[in-house]
C-alpha cells in the first residue's frame, strides 16, 4: 500500500474529507459552481459550521443522489477535522485514490510503478515526424509547436499521427498514453498521398530547432545505415536526441529493416503482440553493413485479426483523428485500435520520457549528451529477454519500471560512447539546415 505522501497519490487525498450527514443532502452544487449555495447546503444537512471555521475548512461540493459533501481542509488540519466530524457521528474519510483506466498495453511494460513515483514526463519534449496530429482533447493543450511540411495543410488526414501522439502522451479517462504530462512537437511530414525522404528530413531539421529530447518516427522506406536518413538521425543522436524509430512491418524474413530504423543511433523497435509475442509483421535484422543487432528492444505494438471487420481488433487503442470517424475500428467516443512496429515506436518515445524526466532530478548536473546516453543504456540493459535471437526481438521487451532503477544505479558510471558506421555519429551536435 503506498504511504499518504508517496506522489503518486492524488493531493487531493490530503486536502479533502468527504462526509457522509446523517440528513439528506438536497442539492448537488459543483467545486466553484456557487461556493455560497454549497455551504448553505452542507448546514442543512447538519454539519456544524463552528467545526468548519475552527479548521479552517470550505465546502467543496455537494452530491445529492451520493449524499456526500466534500470539502476542502488544509493537509495539517484534516486528521484534526476529521476526528470532531467523527465525535459529533459523522461518517469522515479522505477521498479514495482513483486512476485512470489504462489500455492494455501501457501495463504491458511496467509503466505505472513510474507514475506511481511521481514521473509522468513533465518538461519534456516529444518531437513526432508523422501525418501531423488532430487537437485531441487528451493532450491538445500540451502540443507546443505545429509545422506541415506536406503542404496540404495541418489536419491529420490519415488518423497514424493522431494515434501516435495520444500513445506518447495521452492523458485522457481511459486510454492513457505512456507520457501524461510530456509536450509534443508536431511536424507533419506525411499525408494521405504518403511522403517523401526530403519532407522527412526537412521535418527533423525542424525539429532540432525546437529544443526537443526524443523524437518518435514511426516510418521507413527502403535504404541503408550509410543514406540520407540514416545520416541525420545519426547525427541527431551524437547531440543528445534520442531517436525512437520502427524497425517496419515487413517481418518476419531475416534482413528487412529499413532506413532509418537500420541507422546506428536509433533506439530500433520491434512489435510484441499483448501476449508478449514478437509479431510476424515485425521487421527482422541483420542490417548490412552494421555491426550492431537490430532492432534494439521491442514494445506493444498490437496483432492483427485480418478475417474481422476490423483487421487491428487486437490492436493498440489511442486517440482517433477526425478522418477516422467511420473506421471500423473505433472504440468508444474518440479512440481507435492500430497494429504495427508504429505503435510499438512511441511506447518506447514515452518511456524514454520518463526516463528523462527521472534523470534531471538524479545526481550531478550533466550534458544533454551523457544524459541521453545514459537513458539509452538503461532502457536497452533492463529489457526483460524473451529468449529470442537479438535480430528478430533485441535486447527483449522495454520495462520502464527496471529501467528507472537501472539508470538510478548508473547515474555515476561511465556510459560509453556508442559506436557507428557512421562518421555522423562523431558529430557533437547537429547544426539546423
Amino acid at each position: 500500500m503506498l504511504a499518504a505522501t508517496d506522489p503518486g497519490i492524488p493531493a487531493g487525498t490530503r486536502t479533502r474529507l468527504i462526509v457522509e450527514p446523517a440528513r439528506p443532502v438536497s442539492l448537488s452544487v459543483l467545486p466553484l459552481e456557487d461556493p455560497a449555495r454549497a455551504q448553505e447546503v452542507s448546514l442543512e444537512s447538519g454539519i456544524p459550521e463552528a467545526v468548519l471555521r475552527r479548521n479552517d475548512a470550505v465546502v467543496r461540493q455537494t452530491h445529492r443522489r451520493a449524499g456526500i459533501v466534500v470539502l476542502d481542509v488544509p493537509e495539517d488540519r484534516q486528521a484534526t477535522l476529521r476526528r470532531e466530524l467523527e465525535a459529533a457521528g459523522f461518517v469522515a474519510r479522505p477521498p479514495k485514490p482513483v486512476y485512470a483506466l489504462l489500455n492494455e498495453s501501457v501495463p504491458l511494460l511496467a509503466v505505472q510503478p513510474v507514475w506511481r513515483s511521481g514521473v509522468e514526463g513533465g518538461g519534456i519534449r516529444v518531437g513526432i515526424v508523422d501525418t501531423g496530429a488532430d487537437r485531441h482533447p487528451d493532450f491538445s493543450e500540451r502540443i507546443v509547436s505545429y509545422r506541415d511540411f506536406t503542404e496540404t495543410g495541418t489536419v491529420d488526414d490519415v488518423g497514424h499521427g493522431t494515434h501516435v501522439a495520444g500513445i506518447v502522451a495521452g492523458a485522457g479517462p481511459v486510454y492513457r498514453g505512456v507520457a501524461p504530462r510530456a509536450s509534443l512537437v508536431i511536424a507533419k511530414a506525411l499525408s494521405l498521398h504518403g511522403g517523401t525522404e526530403d519532407t522527412v528530413l526537412a521535418a527533423l531539421s525542424w525539429l532540432s530547432r525546437q529544443k526537443v529530447d526524443v523524437i518518435n518516427l514511426s516510418l521507413g522506406g527502403p535504404g541503408d545505415p550509410r543514406d540520407p536518413l540514416s545520416r541525420e538521425v545519426d547525427a541527431l543522436t551524437g547531440g543528445g536526441i534520442l531517436v525512437c524509430v520502427a524497425a517496419g512491418n515487413s517481418g518476419p524474413a531475416a534482413g528487412t529493416i529499413g532506413s532509418p530504423g537500420c541507422a546506428a543511433g536509433a533506439i530500433t523497435v520491434g512489435a510484441i503482440d499483448k501476449r508478449r509475442r514478437v509479431t510476424d509483421y515485425s521487421s527482422r535484422g541483420p542490417v548490412s553493413g552494421l555491426r550492431a543487432h537490430k532492432p534494439d528492444i521491442v514494445a506493444v505494438g498490437g496483432g492483427t485479426t485480418p478475417t474481422a471487420a476490423c483487421h487491428y481488433g487486437v490492436g493498440v487503442a489511442s486517440a482517433r483523428a477526425q478522418a477516422l470517424d467511420a473506421d471500423r475500428c473505433t472504440v468508444a467516443s474518440r479512440y481507435v485500435r492500430m497494429s504495427g512496429t508504429s505503435m510499438a515506436t512511441p511506447h518506447v518515445a514515452g518511456v524514454c520520457a520518463l526516463l528523462l524526466e527521472a534523470s534531471r532530478s538524479m545526481s550531478r548536473p550533466e550534458s544533454r549528451v551523457a544524459r541521453a546516453r545514459a537513458v539509452r543504456r538503461a532502457l536497452i540493459q533492463s529489457a526483460d529477454d524473451l529468449g529470442l535471437a537479438p535480430d528478430v526481438a533485441g535486447a527483449g521487451v522495454v520495462d520502464a519500471a527496471k529501467a528507472l532503477t537501472a539508470l538510478g544505479s548508473t547515474r555515476s558510471a561511465a556510459v560509453p560512447t556508442m559506436s557507428s558506421s557512421s562518421p555522423a555519429m562523431a558529430r557533437r551536435g547537429t547544426e539546423p539546415k
